[in-house]
């Protein structure tokens, strides 16, 4: 795809997206913020995981 049909088609789909209302951006944010959660959750308890690892001696890698 060259350049200007790039930008055409840009201009295209801005044209067509609208602003969300504020029951559907508050759902989008909910849901956001529970994804960012989970993760951060995720991460916490595998860094802790191999915390304890490391103070029991077990090499890891």
């Amino acid at each position: 795809m060259r350049l200007t049909e790039r930008v055409k088609t840009m201009a295209r789909v801005l044209k067509l997206s609208e602003k969300p209302d504020w029951p559907e951006l508050k759902l989008s944010l909910k849901i956001f913020l529970i994804g960012i959660l989970i993760v951060g959750g995720m991460a916490f308890v595998i860094h802790i995981v191999a915390s304890l690892l490391q103070l029991t001696g077990v090499r890891l890698g």
